[in-house]
């Protein structure tokens, strides 16, 4: 008696579905397909809900589906367009700031402010790799870094000079009590401080 083959790919079948034979790997591929698809519904039902309280005017009453964040592993080495982040660090960190700054210093490259985007690049990358820079304090350093960024790329009358200062200022607080950022620090803080 011979087994039934899948009816995308001919290998061997395992699951039916409606009729249709399919093997571990096409059934995997339906799993995801139906996944996205109610990711999708899940979505559109929560804006609709959210559109009705809005006409009405009433606040948004909060019972929405939950959409679940995708997990992300990565176990190597990984380098952004500019940013390079060891596998030591991928765990402990926000790779969220890390893909912004990683974005900003693309942009900046784009608009020939090569040494500010230099700077951000260097440091951004001293501190993923200092080792005696706590992981909140890493965040923290990053979440700075990644909001003076945004402002080097805002037109310069519509910066906010006094919460610029202030960041750089927790900036340099956080860094140079670290002696592996310190002296990186003091090389691009002069291109930092002359957004404001």
């Amino acid at each position: 008696m011979s087994q039934k083959k899948c009816n995308q790919c001919q290998t061997p079948a395992v699951w039916n579905v409606n009729g249709i034979c399919l093997c571990v790997d096409c059934y995997a591929k339906l799993q995801q397909a139906n996944y996205q698809n109610h990711v999708m519904l899940a979505s559109t039902i929560n804006m609709l809900l959210d559109d009705m309280d809005d006409m009405i005017g009433l606040p948004r009453s909060g019972g929405r589906f939950k959409i679940p964040t995708p997990t992300t592993i990565n176990a190597g080495q990984t380098t952004y367009n500019n940013i390079r982040v060891n596998d030591s660090v991928v765990g402990t960190i926000n790779t969220g700031n890390v893909e912004k700054l990683d974005s900003r210093v693309s942009a900046m490259q784009g608009e020939n402010r090569h040494e500010l985007a230099d700077a951000i690049q260097r440091l951004t990358e001293a501190i993923l790799n200092a080792s005696d820079l706590k992981p909140c304090d890493k965040d923290s350093a990053l979440e700075c870094l990644s909001f003076l960024a945004d402002q080097a790329l805002t037109p310069e009358m519509e910066r906010q000079p006094i919460v610029g200062k202030t960041i750089i200022s927790k900036l340099e607080q956080i860094l140079t009590n670290t002696g592996s950022i310190a002296s990186i620090w003091s090389q691009v803080e002069p291109y930092i401080s002359n957004l404001f």
